[in-house]
């Protein structure tokens, strides 16, 4: 495998950023515009696409709340972007309860845009090459554990990258 090829991969990857909660559409989305949007925030970080199914199992298993006539807001902009990433690590029933533990002791701005602020500040040591992670067991249980589902979802996307090019090295 050629170091460059990686370089390259890590570099593309350093380009991803989740948005903040302010930069989402101040308004109702469909079911399409909401799948769009969804797939352009994530490009960079999943091979998966979300569809309209994907959608719908969400908000029939209350994961998502429930579109107003059809209609999405920006909370169900938040819950899609962060199920899409964590559900590579977590069932679905695990993410329920996240987001529920979450929403439940702060707005759910605050605790999206935490989390965004987050992933984004870790892939940016991460692409940088200067993280660390320092554990510490007297911090907040359930900020305690997004930290480590930031970092257990930065690091699949890498080992998948590296995956990715051990088999097409292999290849050719």
């Amino acid at each position: 495998m050629e170091n460059n090829q990686f370089e390259i991969q890590i570099a593309e990857l350093s380009r991803a950023k989740l948005p903040l909660w302010k930069e989402f559409p101040d308004f109702e989305l469909y079911m399409d515009q909401l799948v769009n949007l969804g797939n352009r925030y994530l490009q960079l970080l999943q091979e998966t696409e979300i569809t309209p199914s994907m959608i719908n199992s969400y908000v029939k298993k209350g994961i998502m709340h429930r579109p107003n006539k059809k209609r999405y807001d920006t909370a169900n902009v938040a819950e899609l972007v962060v199920i899409s990433l964590l559900k590579s690590i977590y069932s679905l029933d695990a993410i329920k309860k996240g987001l529920h533990d979450a929403t439940s002791q702060t707005s759910i701005d605050d605790a999206y845009d935490y989390f965004a602020t987050s992933f984004n500040q870790t892939l940016d040591e991460i692409t940088d090459k200067c993280f660390t992670f320092k554990l510490d067991t007297q911090e907040d249980p359930l900020l305690l554990t997004e930290q480590f589902s930031i970092h257990a979802v930065i690091y699949k996307i890498i080992g998948e990258k590296l995956i990715n090019l051990l088999a097409h090295d292999k290849n050719h």
